[in-house]
C-alpha cells in the first residue's frame, strides 16, 4: 500500500487490491453487488487464474455473505393492507383528468 491509498487498507482501483493480495478482502462488496461490472470482470479474471483453494475461498465468503444478508433483511414478508387493491381498481375506473 501507498501513502495515498484511503483509509481502510483499498488501494485507488481493484487492479492494484488483486495484485497486492487483497482479493479476499473485496469478497463482501462482491457480493452485495457493489462494485461496478468492470470491477467484478476483474475480480472474476483473477479467479479464473487463481488458485483453487483461493477461488474456494472467496466464493465461500461471498455465499456467507449472502445468506447473512438474506438473513437480516430479505425475510420481512408483509401482506398489503386488504383495501389496497380496491384503492388501485377503483383509480384505474376512475383516472383524473
Amino acid at each position: 500500500m501507498s501513502e495515498s491509498d484511503p483509509p481502510g487498507g483499498f488501494a485507488e482501483n481493484i487492479g492494484q487490491d488483486l495484485a497486492e493480495g487483497r482479493v479476499l478482502e473485496l469478497a463482501e462488496l462482491y457480493s452485495a453487488d457493489a462494485l461496478s461490472a468492470g470491477e467484478e470482470i476483474a475480480i472474476d479474471q483473477f479467479l479464473e487464474a487463481s488458485p483453487g483453494p483461493v477461488r474456494r475461498d472467496f466464493f465461500l465468503r461471498v455465499e456467507h455473505t449472502r445468506e447473512a444478508l438474506a438473513a437480516a433483511y430479505g425475510t420481512f414478508v408483509e401482506d398489503p393492507p386488504p383495501e389496497l387493491l380496491i384503492r388501485i381498481l377503483a383509480k384505474l375506473a376512475h383516472p383524473r383528468g
